[in-house]
């Protein structure tokens, strides 16, 4: 251990983030629109337009045969008409996190990792009353994003992250988690957040969805995830990378107000979309 705490401090991992990509000036805008609510077509389109390979995306997934139009679509402002300004907006983020997290060094593969983190976002997502749509669109970006503090530890040293992850044959918890990195990958999650300037919405969810009640202000947020990824562990979506389930608070599930039959409901139409998602999201990272 003494050769680890060596390896793992607080030097590496502010190193392991310098050497992030920011966040793509696209997502950045984006955010900004969102948060100001200045959300209008045009705006948008001259945003994504600003970028060649996220055009060719937004085209690429309207064009595509799960949509099936009789003719082809050829400008990004009737894409965003068609898909729909959320769908288009989780797109490119669900796409830059893939290309900036491009490796296949470790198990489970970064694919797998992800699967499990879009599931996490399409599963709070539905949790969420359909009249909320900024919340909806927030939690989403919030369980995209939830785990994301392990892919900090895993560009620090592959070779430490296998053997703690998974060689061990342990489900490691946040403190087994804090005490070998000194951080867990919570707070080092919030900290990315923090640092590519996502809502403190969105950073508050992500430090705090082990612990949802730790949390006031963005209480709904946090539980939200937490029940999400409770959810996404039960029915196998992915592979977060650790065989660890969060804890279940009763008061997070009472936090969404919904019954039982509403879950049932609102998790079918969850698989749908992850079903649905995963294919395209693929094709388009191809």
């Amino acid at each position: 251990m003494n050769k680890i705490k060596e390896i793992i401090s607080r030097d590496n991992i502010i190193e392991a983030f310098s050497a992030l990509p920011s966040l793509p000036v696209v997502i950045q805008k984006l955010h900004t629109l969102i948060e100001n609510q200045n959300i209008d077509i045009k705006t948008i389109s001259n945003v994504i337009e600003a970028d060649p390979g996220f055009t060719a995306r937004v085209l690429k997934l309207v064009n595509s045969p799960f949509y099936g139009l009789s003719r082809r679509v050829s400008s990004v402002g009737e894409a965003i008409t068609i898909l729909g300004f959320d769908a288009v907006h989780q797109l490119l983020l669900t796409t830059s996190m893939l290309n900036i997290f491009d490796s296949e060094s470790v198990e489970p593969s970064i694919k797998d990792f992800w699967h499990h983190s879009f599931g996490v976002g399409a599963i709070a997502k539905h949790l969420i009353s359909q009249d909320d749509k900024d919340t909806r669109n927030e939690v989403f970006i919030c369980g995209i994003l939830h785990d994301i503090g392990r892919l900090i530890f895993l560009k620090i040293d592959p070779d430490l992250f296998s053997w703690f992850y998974i060689k061990r044959g342990a489900a490691t918890g946040i403190n087994e988690e804090a005490e070998y990195y000194a951080i867990d990958h919570q707070k080092t999650g919030e900290l990315l957040a923090e640092k590519w300037n996502f809502p403190e919405s969105v950073v508050t969810a992500i430090g705090q969805h082990h612990s949802p009640l730790n949390t006031k202000k963005y209480q709904l947020h946090a539980s939200a995830i937490n029940i999400a990824d409770i959810l996404s562990h039960a029915l196998a979506i992915g592979d977060s990378g650790n065989s660890f389930v969060s804890e279940f608070f009763p008061e997070a599930w009472a936090i969404l107000g919904l019954s039982m039959n509403q879950l049932g409901e609102r998790l079918t139409m969850a698989l749908e979309e992850i079903d649905c998602q995963q294919e395209t999201i693929k094709d388009l990272c191809n």
